[in-house]
């Protein structure tokens, strides 16, 4: 799995994932309320579905209740992934998910109120074929009662699938991205597409891509103003926010963002040099990452819903996953990262904008 964390990812968060159907309450006589989280993505090596207990009691405290495994697992569950034909929707096999400690995985819990042992989760290692759709059923062996939500795939591997212009393009003008100029009406341009498999029809959707997210990733190196001083390693992320897709076969997507946008947001992300220290701009990193109906749907509740005390609901209003006192998020994504190269002019106007000066860019590290 990626170890690249953000907001698409922190979104959902692996404790206890928010979303409901219902209104429900949060004090209440204690039972079962399942928490489901899995984000499936087809460059993954291995895939983990997130699986607990949510926190109601009325006589026990919610921080003491989180302190405590056996409050938060389910010790008898069955958990499998249900393959359908992408034509068809019917059953072509079945693949069962093994308990984990995402320990043991090179995934350890954060530290904090909640308990960090075990660190358990569902795994599966199959390769994912965008001409399936993967039903997930958790089934409780103890009550007999049974979960399930279903994903499509995104084909984020073929770059016949997922086109991003600025990195796939070979001509020179997408090879590079220049920044220099501040006026006005000048813009970057990051755009690209999806191209669903042949035949994809499912929701009466033609692709499974229903929103994108990006963000440039601007590496450089502060080098000591002496010979052979020491040189340290540095980024910022520059979020490049959400956009919607046309909704075609060829899924276009575009982002227009202003030069002095850019510019002034990396020169306040890289802040004043200290002292006899100078930048070396590297090459820079591109991140491109589609999501499905329901994300974006999860995304559109939650920021039309609002949080704190203008918020209008303790627990957001949306979970994809059907069953009885169940809560969840289970779906797909693709990712494409690539390099690429800023261009002279951008790396000039770094060095001798006034505004930029306090950054001290002399040049570039390669």
């Amino acid at each position: 799995m990626k170890k690249i964390i953000i907001p698409f990812l922190a979104l959902l968060a692996l404790a206890v994932l928010p979303g409901c159907s219902e209104k429900f309450k949060v004090a209440a006589p204690y039972k079962n309320i399942t928490v489901i989280y899995g984000l499936l993505d087809r460059n993954d090596t291995a895939h983990y579905i997130r699986i607990q207990k949510a926190f109601l009691d009325d006589n026990k405290s919610a921080l003491t209740m989180a302190q405590v495994s056996d409050s938060n697992f389910y010790n008898n569950i069955n958990v499998r992934i249900e393959r359908l034909t992408l034509a068809t929707l019917e059953v072509f096999d079945t693949i069962h998910l093994n308990k984990v400690n995402l320990d043991n995985e090179g995934y350890p819990k954060a530290p904090g109120t909640f308990f960090t042992a075990p660190n358990y989760a569902y795994k599966f290692t199959d390769v994912l074929d965008p001409y399936y759709i993967y039903r997930i059923v958790v089934t409780n062996n103890a009550t007999g009662d049974a979960d399930s939500a279903e994903a499509s795939v995104i084909d984020d591997k073929n770059i016949s699938s997922f086109y991003i212009y600025l990195l796939d393009d070979t001509t020179a003008t997408h090879q590079q991205m220049d920044f220099s100029s501040l006026a006005q009406n000048q813009k970057i341009n990051v755009q690209g597409y999806y191209t669903a498999v042949p035949g994809y029809t499912y929701r009466n959707q033609p692709t499974p891509v229903a929103v994108v997210q990006s963000f440039i990733r601007f590496f450089w190196v502060d080098s000591v103003g002496v010979p052979g001083g020491a040189k340290t390693p540095n980024y910022y992320d520059f979020d490049l926010g959400y956009t919607g897709v046309t909704p075609a076969n060829l899924t276009a997507f575009n982002y227009n963002v202003k030069n002095a946008d850019v510019f002034n947001a990396l020169t306040t992300g890289m802040g004043a040099a200290p002292t006899n220290i100078y930048r070396l701009m590297d090459r820079a990193e591109l991140f491109v990452y589609l999501g499905t109906s329901d994300f974006n749907t999860y995304v559109t509740i939650q920021s039309l819903q609002g949080t704190g005390l203008t918020g209008n609901e303790v627990q957001p209003v949306y979970t994809n996953i059907t069953g009885k006192n169940v809560l969840g998020l289970y779906t797909s994504r693709g990712l494409r990262t690539g390099m690429f190269t800023l261009s002279n002019k951008t790396i000039q106007a770094l060095a001798d904008s006034p505004s930029a000066r306090i950054v001290k860019v002399v040049g570039t590290a390669y």
